[in-house]
């Protein structure tokens, strides 16, 4: 297990606690993404799934490729449902007798999800109150609600709070509570946990000791265009999903302590790109903080 403890290099001794949040009054298009990465309903879900990881992005809008009119959302999450972790994976054994291989290279269209969407018009709170209420990451904005054109997309890092200080310790907006994976559990287990609780990631525990962290990302990976894309038979298929968690998982993991200002976990989420980091004292778990958690707990206050 590697730690990549961020927490003695921003020790940096009392400091002025200076904030700046972004202002629930304003138009969307100021913190949006004009550039967005979207791609067309025949698409192969194999490659959304890549088009995802090399991205780093969960949820990308499915656009008609002549007109750019929003249809729906791929969604991580999702992908996962279908490769084996839920529901959507009966999908495989109906439509397409168990062969792996062709269930994979299927339009994405088979399993998108329903886009929410917000007009250009929108104001910073509209969407606020939309992640906080549906439970959702990204929310496409569109040119109006019946061209549904797409002209950007507006993610929660795009309305995480920055600043060198909010005085508000990690502790009182982590999960105490999280959901956990062991070395020996198998991917499949793992995948239907991560649907079933519609959760990214799931720290890896031994003894309560933090020693890796799975993610969404790592499992798609494996299984998505990893070993499966040579396999066609489905026993072979039911074999690979029965891969340990520890040849999968990522040794390397950046941590958070609980007495940390939030601000500092704000910062750390742009600079990686990561949503949510477990929260360690003395090598053992404690919690884990997301993205959600600090924007819900923000949100709830009346801060941003």
């Amino acid at each position: 297990m590697r730690y990549r403890d961020i927490n003695k290099s921003r020790d940096r001794g009392p400091r002025e606690f200076k904030s700046h949040v972004v202002e629930k009054k304003g138009n969307i298009m100021l913190v949006a993404k004009r550039e967005v990465v979207s791609t067309h309903p025949m698409n192969s879900i194999k490659n959304v799934a890549r088009l995802m990881k090399e991205n780093d992005f969960r949820r990308i809008p499915i656009v008609d490729a002549g007109t750019n009119r929003l249809e729906g959302l791929g969604v991580a999450i999702d992908i996962l449902d279908f490769l084996g972790g839920g529901e959507k994976y009966n999908i495989i054994l109906k439509d397409y007798k168990g062969n792996f291989l062709s269930a994979i290279n299927c339009p994405i269209n088979k399993i998108m999800a329903k886009a929410l969407c917000v007009e250009q018009t929108a104001e910073v709170e509209d969407v606020l109150d939309i992640m906080m209420r549906k439970h959702t990451s990204a929310i496409p904005v569109v040119d109006n609600v019946e061209d549904k054109k797409v002209v950007a997309i507006v993610t929660e890092r795009d309305v995480l709070p920055a600043g060198e200080g909010f005085s508000i310790p990690v502790k009182e907006v982590m999960q105490r509570d999280c959901i956990t994976s062991s070395l020996g559990m198998k991917l499949l287990d793992v995948s239907r946990i991560m649907v079933r609780n519609r959760l990214r990631r799931l720290p890896v525990i031994r003894e309560d000791k933090l020693i890796g962290i799975i993610t969404v990302f790592d499992v798609l990976k494996f299984i998505g265009y990893g070993k499966f894309h040579k396999l066609e038979d489905p026993v072979d298929v039911e074999k690979t999903l029965g891969e340990r968690v520890e040849n999968i998982m990522e040794e390397e993991v950046i941590t958070v302590r609980k007495d940390q200002d939030i601000a500092e976990v704000c910062n750390l989420i742009k600079e990686t790109g990561f949503g949510g980091f477990p929260v360690v004292e003395d090598g053992r778990l404690e919690g884990i903080i997301t993205t959600s958690d600090i924007i819900r707990s923000m949100y709830s206050k009346g801060e941003i």
